[in-house]
């Protein structure tokens, strides 16, 4: 009984974090170019920042141009919903492990 709940809830869990990342699909970035440091100057960036920038294209990274309506919604990574849904997954596992014991 006790394994069909926490199979039950890990599995529901686990869908809770996979519904919760968000779709860019709508969003239609340019297509990466390469950028020199004044062109990433005159989008903004400072000096270092954009000589920062210049060095990691030069290391295989890609340099895209957003448009602020993209920069906004566009967070790479974990978003804070998904670690509070990950630390409330967490914390049901350890509290059904303890209980189970």
């Amino acid at each position: 009984m006790k394994s069909r709940f926490l199979t039950a809830l890990t599995l529901s869990a686990a869908l809770a974090v996979a519904t919760a990342t968000p779709s860019f699909a709508q969003y239609r970035t340019a297509e990466p170019q390469n950028f020199s440091a004044e062109e990433l100057q005159a989008y903004g960036l400072d000096a270092q920042a954009s000589q920062r920038a210049v060095a990691l294209q030069n290391e295989g990274y890609e340099i895209r141009v957003l448009s602020e309506e993209e920069a906004q919604a566009y967070q790479a990574g974990i978003t804070d919903n998904q670690w509070l849904l990950l630390g409330i997954l967490a914390g049901v596992i350890v509290i059904a492990v303890a209980v189970a014991d």
